[in-house]
């Protein structure tokens, strides 16, 4: 880092959690406007979602492993 460079830092919080398939959580994603073609979302990098799909991915990736 010289010559004035600063880099951008987004502030986040990290959480303990599982790792699942994106697949089944699709229908029910509203950022996901094509279900058919649903990566085509994420191609772009830094994506901001609403609260209620930050709430159901949160949901279905903290849940305790059965």
């Amino acid at each position: 880092m010289g010559n004035g460079f600063t880099p951008y830092r987004r502030s986040v919080e990290f959480f303990d959690c599982n790792e699942v398939s994106i697949i089944p959580l699709i229908p029910n994603l509203h950022f996901i406007k094509n279900k058919l073609c649903w990566g085509y979302v994420f191609q772009y990098g830094l994506l901001e979602i609403q609260q209620p799909d930050f709430e159901f991915i949160h949901s279905q990736m903290c849940q305790t492993p059965s």
